[in-house]
């Protein structure tokens, strides 16, 4: 180990040690798929297809983990905002869904269709002798109103 000169020179010496390992750092790459599969075929004597599932299962993993870590408290912000927007959808589906579940069937509109129909018939029927009806009772009192037929 040296001795620094100057005080100064300490720093400079730990700065220029980082700055000699920084590009080992950044040089360092994550594997690629069939890399990993090709690794865990070596490792642990897996097949292809099991290789591929332990992969997907530690990429989940790893996803569960950096999606729950606390030093990402503004992932974990969107993660709850996404999560209330899923639930706000979700109620107003099962509002949805019970309205359509209210709503007749094709036999009951069907027997509804027939019972407006009835309905309408005897409307039709009646309709004649209710504006007859309705005639009558405004002669009657336009006769009993109209001061030339008193005289």
């Amino acid at each position: 180990m040296k001795q620094p000169t100057f005080p100064n020179a300490a720093a400079e010496e730990t700065k220029s040690e980082q700055n000699q390992t920084a590009p080992k750092q950044k040089s360092k790459k994550f594997p690629t798929a069939a890399e990993l599969i090709s690794h865990y075929q070596k490792q642990g004597g897996l097949e292809p297809a099991e290789a591929s599932v332990k992969v997907i299962e530690d990429l989940q993993n790893a996803l569960v983990r950096v999606a729950s870590s606390s030093k990402n408290a503004s992932s974990k912000s969107k993660l709850l905002a996404d999560a209330r927007k899923i639930d706000a959808i979700s109620g107003r589906l099962a509002v949805v869904d019970a309205k359509l579940e209210t709503k007749p069937g094709y036999v009951e509109t069907f027997a509804l269709g027939l019972a407006s129909g009835a309905a309408l018939n005897g409307i039709s029927a009646v309709w004649p002798h209710v504006t007859r009806g309705i005639g009558q009772v405004w002669s009657a009192v336009k006769s009993g109103t109209d001061p030339s037929a008193a005289s």
